[in-house]
């Protein structure tokens, strides 16, 4: 997959999870491509929200074109 359309899907993703979800019944965790979402703790989600903020981290290891242990946030 081309790397510009896989964090795009990635951006997409992080919109549709935490407070205020744009698609319900997305489970915590798992992953998008072979990109692995960073689970948080419930604090720091609470925390987010209370900033007005929410990001996720991706694990990108695996994923062609990062490197080992690299990590994107969106």
């Amino acid at each position: 997959m081309n790397r510009d359309l896989l964090l795009a899907i990635l951006s997409m993703d992080s919109y549709n999870r935490g407070y205020g979800v744009g698609v319900e019944g997305l489970e915590e965790g798992g992953r998008i491509g072979n990109a692995t979402l960073t689970p948080a703790t419930a604090a720091q989600r609470a925390g987010w929200e209370a900033a007005g903020f929410y990001a996720i981290a991706y694990d990108m290891t695996g994923v062609a074109g990062f490197g080992s242990g690299e990590r994107v946030m969106s």
